[in-house]
C-alpha cells in the first residue's frame, strides 16, 4: 500500500512538474523537472529496491550475508541520479532569479563534488583509524554523509537564490523566497525522518512516504502561484491562415475562438477569465474541449500550431 501512494505521489509530482514546461516553457522548468526525476528515481533505487530484493531473496532462502550484500549495493545503482539532481538544484538556483548560467553553475557543483570525492577518499584510506563507533555502524555513517551532501547542495541553491534577490527588485520575490524555504523545509523534513528508519515495520512504512510526499509542497505551492512569476508560453509569429484553418477544420466555437486568442496572448487562465468576464472552471473547460477536438495536449502545442510549426 506505501508503494502505491508512493508511485501515485511521485507519478502526480512528474505530471505536474511536465505541465510547467509545457505551459511556460522556461529553463527554471525544465531544471525543475529533471530534478524531480532524478530525486525520484535514486529514492525508488535507494530505498524501494532494497527492500523489494530483500522480500525476494528471503522467500527464496538465500543466505543472511549474500542478502545484505545484494541489498546494500542497490542503492549505489541509485547515485547517478543523485548526482544529477543534485546539479539540476544548482541550475534551478540561477535560472530561478532568471541569472544567466555562463557554466557557472557547472564549476560551482564541480568545485563541490571534488570536495565531497577527496574527503570519501581520505575516509577510505585511513578506515584503519576510524573511531570504533563508526566500523560497527556504518548503515549510520552511509546515511550522515548522505545528509550532508544533501544539505550542501540545498544550501548552495538557497544561497544562489538569496544572493540575486537581494540584486534584484521584481514584484514577486516574495513568492520566490517562500518557495526557497519550503525547499529547505522538505529537506530538514526529508533529513528528519533518517534517524527513525530503522524502527517498527509501520514507522519505516511512514518514513518512506515522509520522504516521498516532502517535495510535493513546494511543488504545489509553485504550481499556485507560477503565474505571477513566469509569462505562459504564447505565439511570436503567429500564423492568421493556419489559425483560421484550425477553426474551420476543428469546429472551434466563437467562444472557444476567443480562449485561443488568449492563450496566443500568453494569458494565464486566471487572466483569460477576468478578460472574458467568466470563470476560472469554465476556461479549464474550454481549454479542455479544445484540446480534445484538436487531438493535443498543452498550450505548447496549440502556440506552435498557430505559429505554423
Amino acid at each position: 500500500m506505501i508503494f502505491i501512494f508512493c508511485a501515485a505521489i511521485t507519478s502526480a509530482s512528474i505530471l505536474v512538474a511536465h505541465q510547467f514546461i509545457t505551459t511556460y516553457n522556461t529553463e527554471f522548468h525544465r531544471n525543475y523537472f529533471y530534478f524531480l526525476v532524478t530525486s525520484f528515481s535514486f529514492a525508488f533505487y535507494g530505498i524501494w529496491a532494497p527492500i523489494i530484493m530483500r522480500v525476494i531473496l528471503t522467500s527464496i532462502e538465500v543466505d543472511d550475508d549474500t542478502v545484505e550484500t545484494v541489498t546494500n549495493f542497490l542503492p549505489v545503482l541509485g547515485v547517478p541520479f543523485l548526482l544529477i539532481s543534485w546539479f539540476m538544484l544548482v541550475k534551478m538556483g540561477y535560472t530561478l532569479v532568471a541569472v544567466k548560467l555562463d557554466n557557472r553553475a557547472f564549476r560551482i557543483y564541480l568545485v563541490y563534488l571534488a570536495i565531497v570525492i577527496i574527503m570519501v577518499s581520505g575516509i577510505f584510506f585511513f578506515k584503519d583509524n576510524l573511531p570504533v563507533i563508526i566500523e560497527a555502524h556504518v548503515i549510520y555513517t552511509e546515511m550522515a554523509i548522505f545528509a550532508v551532501l544533501e544539505l550542501g547542495y540545498m544550501l548552495l541553491f538557497s544561497g544562489i537564490v538569496w544572493h540575486y534577490l537581494k540584486r534584484q527588485k521584481r514584484t514577486h520575490n516574495k513568492i520566490v523566497a517562500r518557495f526557497v524555504i519550503l525547499m529547505l523545509l522538505a529537506l530538514v523534513l526529508r533529513l528528519g525522518a533518517l534517524p527513525f528508519a530503522f524502527s517498527s515495520q509501520w514507522i519505516v512504512g511512514l518514513v518512506i512516504l515522509v520522504y516521498f510526499i516532502s517535495n510535493f509542497a513546494p511543488l504545489f505551492y509553485l504550481k499556485r502561484n507560477a503565474h505571477l512569476l513566469f509569462v505562459p508560453f504564447h505565439t511570436e509569429n503567429p500564423n492568421q491562415d493556419k489559425k483560421e484553418l484550425i477553426f474551420s477544420m476543428y469546429e472551434i466555437s466563437n467562444r472557444e475562438k476567443e480562449v485561443i486568442e488568449q492563450i496566443c496572448l500568453g494569458k494565464t487562465n486566471q487572466q483569460i477569465a477576468d478578460e472574458l468576464f467568466i470563470s476560472l472552471q469554465t476556461v479549464k473547460d474550454h481549454t479542455h474541449r479544445i484540446y480534445t477536438k484538436i487531438g493535443i495536449k498543452s498550450r505548447m502545442k496549440l502556440v506552435q500550431m498557430v505559429n505554423g510549426q
